[in-house]
């Protein structure tokens, strides 16, 4: 069942099947919700789209009809899953590191992206969705109580976060609240914040032996990740987590991928593609997430999307789709 597409992929199989036996649901019932085979999760597994994976989390989510499901996620024992990017982020010195090392493993093969700031006052921890603008909330906030009680873990101490912000409400916030030892509030990304001493408080479980004895595979399964995609996908994975935050030009991205601006043209040429033909197809993908599942005005859309002013933006959409932004929004609502 092994699938080959020029969308990225994520692999599925045996840490699904843990998760689901540990809860207690069943495989068959959460594939047929989420419309994926029946033996999807059967041997070593398959790599699925995204859009499938996403699929897949949100009928987990629907059939474990559990408030606080991402703190029972968050707190399961990862090392039986044997994942090397966990053991990696166990032996860094601290969660600085840690975010690292995992961030730039979750950007080639994972489903979303994890990016690690160093600021004076704060480090702060941030989960970009990689198809689309936001993490489903439950997702989000699995990671975020994965990686705090790693860190807890670590360095054997009830770390507090400075500040915890989720995509989306979640039904049960005072759980986390108090699992946290901080509020919980609302924005447009998934982060967490640490204060500095924290965020370089010393893993006890810092090894640099066993690092290096993981680091090898860790780098062939991400050049393997990079082998796989083309320029066009990687240059469109990277443009939705760009968009929202006001970086439209091509030099932001060709930063984000670390190539030269002109190598970025030369291989989108190769693939028969432009980067003006990607920007468009990102932007219209953005602008049909934010018009389906927002109460946005086609104002703010238009702004999200980094054009210069909303007219450009109602030229431009009624150019893809043949319709207005109200309009299509209208129409797909009637449809849903």
């Amino acid at each position: 069942m092994q699938r080959s597409s020029q969308k990225p992929t994520v692999h599925v199989g045996k840490v699904w099947r843990l998760m689901l036996a540990d809860l207690g649901l069943s495989a068959t019932a959460v594939l047929r919700r989420a419309g994926l085979p029946s033996g999807l999760l059967d041997g070593d597994g398959n790599r699925i789209t995204l859009d499938e994976f996403y699929a897949l989390w949100e009928s987990f989510d629907a059939e474990a009809q559990s408030p606080t499901l991402a703190l029972k996620l968050g707190q399961i024992e990862a090392s039986e899953f044997f994942d090397p990017a966990f053991f990696a982020a166990m032996c860094a010195p601290n969660m600085t590191v840690a975010g690292q090392r995992l961030g730039e493993f979750k950007r080639l093969v994972g489903a979303f992206s994890l990016d690690v700031e160093v600021m004076p006052a704060a480090t702060r921890f941030t989960y970009r969705c990689k198809s689309r603008p936001d993490l489903p909330a439950t997702l989000a906030a699995t990671e975020i109580v994965f990686l705090v009680n790693l860190l807890r873990r670590a360095t054997r101490r009830r770390v507090v976060p400075q500040a915890v912000v989720l995509p989306s409400a979640l039904q049960e916030t005072s759980a986390f609240e108090d699992w946290f030892g901080c509020g919980v509030t609302y924005g447009d990304t998934a982060s967490f914040s640490l204060d500095p001493i924290d965020a370089m408080r010393p893993f006890l479980t810092h090894d640099t032996q066993m690092w290096q004895s993981f680091e090898p595979d860790l780098r062939r399964r991400m050049d393997a990740a990079r082998e796989d995609l083309g320029m066009r996908t990687r240059v469109e994975n990277a443009l939705l987590e760009l968009l929202p935050s006001g970086r439209t030009q091509i030099d932001d991205v060709a930063g984000e991928l670390a190539v030269s601006r002109r190598s970025l043209q030369r291989r989108l040429s190769e693939e028969g593609t432009s980067w003006l033909d990607v920007l468009n197809a990102a932007r219209m993908r953005l602008a049909q997430h934010y018009l389906t599942n927002t109460k946005l005005g086609a104002a703010e859309v238009s702004f999200l999307l980094g054009f210069e002013d909303p007219n450009s933006f109602f030229r431009a959409f009624r150019r893809w789709t043949g319709s207005t932004p109200e309009a299509w929004r209208e129409a797909h609502r009637q449809s849903a």
